[in-house]
């Protein structure tokens, strides 16, 4: 090609022939509109120009054959005032045309956003050097994006020079994608933006950076959120990670859907999980993380679990219908000493021995609650986890729901943490894991040592019948040192002989508080309810209905039991009021257990069950008796029940009357005797024995 200044071009502008430069009248037209600055523009877009070797139909497009001459392409985009934004799409073969396009371009000013995208890769150093000054003297430029370019240490401090001896610190976005830059490539381009005020984005995926903790440090506070997820929603969610502008009430969640009701980070083609384990994992204000999802690619699941290892602000960990090789996970479990509450649920578990090697070398035992719900949990792989968890002596709460393959031998395992004294269990849900009889009698063998166990919930362990409910009576025995408060067997079809197991336990029991059941489908007749009724008053006898149970407040589903307006018993589901009555249960045992809700329980039955009160087996006290009887009934006329709306103080008072008038007719010479030698004493102070 002849060697050609601008002064060349300068002379033959306004003459040249287009036609004779240009392979398609075109082209020739496209090179009429930037000599005299009249580039058509359209709605969508002003001032662009394609340079492309393909047909591409989209605004004012170069399209380059053979014939077109570079030099004169150049030349008239470097004096044009018009231009905004060019896409160069291709370069030619020659390198001579291309130093001649260059030398033409790097002239312009006016240009906002230039984009070169090579499809087959180019040596770096036959664009940047020459690419230089145009980047140098344009201060215009917004938006540089070079992609497809091979660059060497060379090339990369070319470009580097270029941005540092920019004295218009204007960019503010900087595509560097599909290139084959290294970590150290990469560290010297960052070093170059230091000044670059403006800079809101920062792309350099696709390239040969080892992505390590350095890598995400360089990048973290420059690299453009949108282009490293797939929506607005998660765009924000990296930010406010990335800056520590969460919410530390707020958990959040990931997953493959959006939902509304929460801080929702909708996983989808286009979210780079490595970015988010980072920014996860550098925050220190999230204190709940919900795991939801993972992504298919091995590498991507590497990735974002690198980076959550490093959080230490996590307290809560839920992890949801994902499978997890634990030994990626362990770091955060052994370093996390924040890390309170980790909850399992439909993981298919790989490695359960890393899991329970992580639980065993964590020096900070902090956790208070641990559950595992619908894993894959073998014998084996509970044991050990079972084993490591005996030295938390804080953990409060313990969950294994719906693990099927546990058997006997996993109960044994089980046994070991209710066994340890270092626990403070305060529940232990074990819901839906086939237990039978023989299974419910090992487990609650060692749960008798759990001093502080307060709910115990064993519903959906449908092949537990009578004889495991009884072993219950362990638990419940005044021997027990168990305080066991609430007791769940809901879709469990006891029957009555379940029903009857477990009134006999509960006889002389003090603790026990809720027993909650589904009593439309537990199969209770009218004789388990009859058992349930005379251990909560046993009516045959004072004594016997003192002796009754007067702790049990609630038998049924999640319900509760409040005063009915129009005089019977009603029964509403906790937090839902649905204003419907309970039949199955019958009305006689609802109202003992409201009884059983206040302070003087036995008093009250007693009072409602016996009208007539024996008085005669006190005479032997002689007056002695008489102010202890007068005083039991003035406080519980003060004291009624106020679940109780036929115990009024009128009838009370009636009551009072007849056991002081059986009292003076039982004895009436003491009665007459005590007046005459009150009259004669004169005063004299007389004694009660008298």
């Amino acid at each position: 090609m002849e060697s050609r200044d601008n002064n060349y071009y300068d002379v033959r502008a306004q003459d040249v022939k287009l036609e004779d430069i240009t392979s398609s009248a075109h082209n020739a037209k496209i090179l009429r509109m930037l000599r005299d600055d009249d580039l058509a523009s359209t709605e969508e877009e002003e001032g662009a120009l394609y340079i492309v070797d393909y047909t591409f139909d989209h605004g004012n497009t170069f399209f380059v054959k053979e014939g077109d001459d570079w030099g004169w392409l150049g030349y008239f985009i470097g004096r044009n005032k018009q231009i905004r934004d060019l896409h160069l799409y291709c370069l030619p073969k020659d390198r001579d045309q291309v130093g001649a396009f260059m030398e033409g371009m790097k002239h312009n000013r006016s240009i906002e956003e230039f984009r070169f995208h090579h499809e087959i890769e180019i040596e770096g150093d036959s664009i940047i050097d020459r690419l230089a000054p145009f980047i140098i003297h344009n201060t215009n430029l917004k938006e540089l994006r070079l992609l497809g370019i091979h660059f060497g240490l060379d090339c990369v401090h070319s470009l580097a020079v270029a941005l540092i001896q920019r004295q218009h610190k204007a960019l503010t976005c900087l595509s560097l994608e599909y290139n084959n830059l290294s970590n150290e490539a990469l560290e010297e381009i960052i070093a170059a933006l230091s000044g670059y005020k403006k800079l809101e984005s920062l792309c350099v995926e696709e390239n040969l950076s080892r992505r390590d903790q350095k890598y995400y440090d360089m990048l973290a506070e420059i690299i453009d959120l949108n282009r490293i997820t797939s929506s607005k929603k998660n765009a924000e969610i990296l930010r406010k990670l990335r800056d520590n502008a969460w919410n530390e009430k707020k958990d959040l969640y990931v997953a493959d859907y959006d939902d509304s009701e929460g801080d929702y980070f909708c996983a989808e083609e286009g979210d780079d999980w490595g970015w988010l384990g980072y920014f996860v994992g550098r925050n220190k204000q999230i204190r709940g993380l919900n795991l939801y999802c993972l992504p298919e690619e091995e590498d991507e699941v590497d990735a974002f679990m690198e980076g959550l290892c490093r959080d230490q602000s996590i307290e809560r960990l839920d992890i949801r219908r994902c499978e997890i090789d634990f030994s990626s996970l362990s770091p955060f479990i052994v370093n996390n000493g924040n890390l309170k509450d980790l909850r399992l649920f439909d993981v298919d578990i790989f490695c359960a021995h890393s899991l329970a090697m992580a639980l065993s070398q964590r020096q900070h035992k902090s956790l208070t609650a641990f559950c595992f719900s619908r894993n894959n949990l073998s014998n084996d792989a509970l044991e050990e986890i079972s084993a490591a968890l005996t030295g938390y002596p804080y953990l409060e709460s313990f969950c294994v729901l719906e693990n099927n393959l546990i058997g006997r031998d996993g109960c044994e395992s089980l046994g070991t943490i209710f066994r340890s004294s270092a626990l403070y269990l305060k529940e232990v849900l074990l819901c839906g894991n086939d237990f039978d009889d023989e299974d419910l009698q090992t487990l609650v063998a060692a749960l008798t040592n759990a001093t502080t166990l307060q709910s115990l919930w064993l519903s959906s362990n449908r092949s537990i019948a009578a004889a495991g409910l009884r072993a219950l009576s362990q638990l419940f025995s005044s021997a027990s040192v168990c305080p066991l408060e609430t007791l769940h067997i809901e879709d469990m079809n006891i029957g009555d002989e379940g029903a009857e197991a477990l009134v006999d336990g509960l006889r002389g029991n003090t603790t026990l508080k809720h027993l909650v059941l589904t009593p439309d489908s537990a199969g209770i007749t009218s004789t388990g309810w009859t058992a349930f009724s005379r251990l909560l008053c046993d009516t045959s006898s004072i004594n016997n209905t003192y002796r009754s149970n007067h702790t049990l407040e609630h038998i049924g589903d999640d319900y509760h039991y409040v005063s009915d307006p129009f005089g019977g018993p009603k029964l509403f589901r906790s937090g839902n009021y649905s204003g419907g009555y309970f039949p199955c249960i019958p009305p006689a045992v609802v109202q003992y257990l409201k009884i059983n809700k206040e302070n003087y329980a036995a008093k009250i039955k007693i009072g409602r069950c016996h009208p007539d009160i024996p008085v005669e087996v006190f005479f032997g006290y002689k007056l002695k008796f008489l102010p202890l009887l007068v005083s039991w009934f003035v406080g519980f006329g003060t004291r009624k029940c106020s679940n109780c709306q036929n115990s009024t103080t009128r009838e009370f008072q009636r009551r009072e009357l007849s056991a002081v008038y059986k009292f003076i007719r039982g004895m009436p010479m003491l009665a007459v005797d005590g007046q005459m030698r009150l009259k004669s004493s004169c005063g004299r102070k007389r004694k009660f024995d008298e």
